[in-house]
Formats: C-alpha cells, sequence, structure tokens
C-alpha cells in the first residue's frame, strides 16, 4: 500500500492534472462574485460551470503526457483523444 501511495505522490501527470482541475474550481469563486457579489462557496463542490475543471483536468493531463512521455507516443494521442471528447461534450452541455 506505500509503494502505491509514493508512486501517486511521484506522478507527474497526475499531479499536473489535479492542480489545473483544483485551480480552475478555486477560480469559481472570484468569477462568480465578480458576477454577482457574492460569495457561493458551495462552488468548490459543485460540477459545471466556468471554468471548466473537467476541461481543465483532462488539458492538463493531456500536456503533461505529451511533455514526459513525447508528442509522438500512443499515450499522448490516447490522452489527447480522451481530452477532445471531454471538452467538446463540456462545451455542449454549457450551451443547453
Amino acid at each position: 500500500m506505500r509503494n502505491i501511495l509514493i508512486e501517486l505522490i511521484h506522478n507527474r501527470v497526475l499531479i499536473s492534472a489535479l492542480i489545473a482541475w483544483s485551480l480552475a474550481q478555486w477560480l469559481k469563486l472570484p468569477v462568480e462574485y465578480i458576477l454577482t457579489r457574492h460569495w457561493n462557496w458551495s462552488l468548490l463542490f459543485s460540477t459545471g460551470g466556468m471554468p471548466s475543471s473537467h476541461s481543465a483536468l483532462v488539458s492538463a493531463a493531456s500536456f503533461a503526457t505529451g511533455l514526459f512521455y513525447g508528442f509522438d507516443t500512443p499515450i499522448f494521442a490516447v490522452a489527447t483523444t480522451t481530452a477532445m471528447v471531454i471538452i467538446y461534450d463540456a462545451a455542449g452541455l454549457r450551451r443547453q
């Protein structure tokens, strides 16, 4: 169990993606405040809205995969195509 935790802590792609997701979630607070002049702390734990934490997560994971493993690898292709589907879907949901 200890080895798994150590491996997760040293996974640079995962850490990059989680940082991007966290930043997107936290950025929802000041954006909402600027628009409504009201602090809505529930946004930290909600889905949807802008900036899209889903899109930030998959974009960062895809880009970090390219940086750390190469932009010409099959794993980058899988990460990028997955990101494209998720971002397209997230954009479609926001138009609804």
